[in-house]
Parts: C-alpha cells; sequence; structure tokens
C-alpha cells in the first residue's frame, strides 16, 4: 500500500514475491533438514523443548541453557510481532487507508492476537503439540487465500481488461484443489 504499486510495477511485483517465497523456502528446508538430519542420526527424540538443551549442551556446555533460552525468546518475538500486524495491515489495504497501528481498531486486534498467542501458555499442551496445531491450521489459510483470489481475479467490475485468462484459472482452481485436500488432511489428523 505504502509503495504506490500499480498494474505498471508488475514485474517488480512478482521479483519481489519471488525472492520472498524462495528465501522463505530455502531457510525453512534448511532448519527442518538440519534439525531432523542432526536428531536421526544420533538417535534422539525430541518431545519437549526442555529436551533442547540435553541436545545442546555438548556444544554450548553449561552457557547451551542459557543461549538457547535466548534464542527461543528471540525467535518467538521475532514472530509474535509480524503475526499481530497481519490483520491490522490487511484490513488497511482492503479499505485503501494507509496503515495506522495506533488507531484504536488496530490496536485492539493487535491486543486480542497478543493475548491468543500469550494465552496458549497457559494450555495443558505440550510445546511441541502446539506447534504442530499451528502448522496444521496453517494449512487453512491456503484456500482462505486463494477462493477470494479466484472471485476477485475474474471480477470484470474491478479488473476491467486485466481478468484473468483460462490458463490462469486452471491453475487457481489447481491450487484451491490442492489446498483444500492438504487442509482435509491437516485436519483429519486431530479428529
Amino acid at each position: 500500500a505504502e509503495k504506490g504499486w500499480g498494474i505498471k510495477n508488475l514485474k517488480e511485483e512478482k521479483r519481489d514475491a519471488a525472492v520472498s517465497a524462495s528465501m522463505m523456502l530455502l531457510l525453512s528446508g534448511a532448519i527442518m533438514a538440519v534439525a531432523a538430519g542432526t536428531l536421526f542420526i544420533s538417535g534422539q527424540t525430541l518431545e519437549n523443548t526442555v529436551e533442547m538443551i540435553g541436545l545442546f549442551e555438548p556444544i554450548g556446555g553449561k552457557a547451551a541453557a542459557f543461549v538457547l533460552i535466548i534464542g527461543i525468546a528471540g525467535a518467538g518475538l521475532s514472530t509474535i510481532f509480524p503475526i499481530v500486524l497481519i490483520a491490522p495491515w490487511l484490513i488497511a489495504d482492503y479499505q485503501g487507508t494507509p496503515r495506522n497501528i495506533r488507531s484504536t481498531a488496530s490496536r485492539l486486534l493487535i491486543f486480542v492476537a497478543l493475548m491468543f498467542t500469550f494465552g496458549t501458555v497457559f494450555l495443558e499442551e505440550r510445546p511441541p503439540a502446539l506447534m504442530v496445531f499451528s502448522q496444521a491450521f496453517q494449512a487453512c489459510i491456503l484456500p482462505a487465500v486463494a477462493i477470494p483470489i479466484f472471485i476477485l481475479i475474474n471480477k470484470k467490475k474491478l479488473m476491467h481488461q486485466y481478468t484473468a485468462e483460462i490458463n490462469w484459472n486452471i491453475g487457481i482452481v489447481a491450487v484451491i484443489l490442492f489446498s483444500l485436500l492438504t487442509t482435509w488432511f491437516a485436519i483429519a489428523e486431530f479428529f
């Protein structure tokens, strides 16, 4: 919204999205591969966050607990802030207004998101179980995004001469079907 990009900036937007998505995929894949490979080779399992201290002790000694706690806190804080800002930013983008996180509505949304985030501490679940649940819930986000995109990109009143062609529609329908399938698999595991 702040960049003021329009249809003339489509090339920059595509490059920006491609770089962001590929970096996220690369970093997430590297973290999961290293973690899974290390645990598998050493024959260890991880059921609770506290067990991570024992895994780090051979590398960091007694300072492992301190380093781990600082790392987890930093990762948590760096994740929380963008997540709680998503709703106010999306609403501002939808309304075509500047992002104002100091408005009453934005502060209320941020407060609710933070209470929900910190409220998970009081649930009687182990952190790995909460992490698995949050990852499964993320599967529900793709259909919630892909279906409105399909509807909006085909609205002639909104898109004018830039409505989706048949190839785009086939691709988006394939994404919607795939997202519904993955959402089903993610949610079915909990029942």
